[in-house]
């Protein structure tokens, strides 16, 4: 009975953080509407603007590792499987029959969703990097104009 009560409040309280994050991304893609809306997106609220974009960045990064190990926790809760175990189950231990082959697809469609996540970071990863190195390039042009004009 106490382990069933552990289970149920674990349970409850996994809910009441899902609603708390549910609630939190509602109002992010709120306010990202509205300053899409009022500005097309350039002009930026006052928290935003004293946001650096090292800090957005990192934000970010939690927000897709959170989004990375849902949907992994989900993937293997629908296997039955604990989610630390969920890629550990040997091959040749498993029945071959249709329930495994839907258990495949679906470990499939999550390596899928797992392979976007991660490419969107290294994509968003890379402009940064761009970016970066366009900004160190034209910090060097203006300290060699600086230097020339002296």
């Amino acid at each position: 009975m106490k382990e069933l009560e552990q289970q149920r409040d674990v349970l409850w309280h996994g809910l009441e953080m899902v609603d708390r994050a549910r609630c939190w991304y509602h109002r992010q893609l709120q306010g990202l509407c509205d300053r899409q809306h009022r500005g097309n997106g350039r002009q930026l609220d006052n928290d935003y603007k004293s946001d650096s974009p090292n800090r957005v960045n990192q934000l970010l990064d939690k927000i897709e590792r959170v989004n990375y190990c849902l949907c992994n926790f989900i993937s293997c809760a629908e296997q039955g499987l604990p989610p630390r175990h969920c890629a550990a189950v040997p091959r040749g231990q498993r029945r071959r029959s249709r329930e495994d082959e839907s258990d495949q697809q679906r470990a499939v469609a999550s390596l899928k969703r797992q392979n976007h996540l991660l490419t969107k970071e290294v994509s968003r990863k890379s402009q940064w990097i761009s970016q970066l190195e366009a900004e160190r390039e034209s910090l060097v042009q203006r300290l060699l104009d600086t230097r020339l004009q002296s």
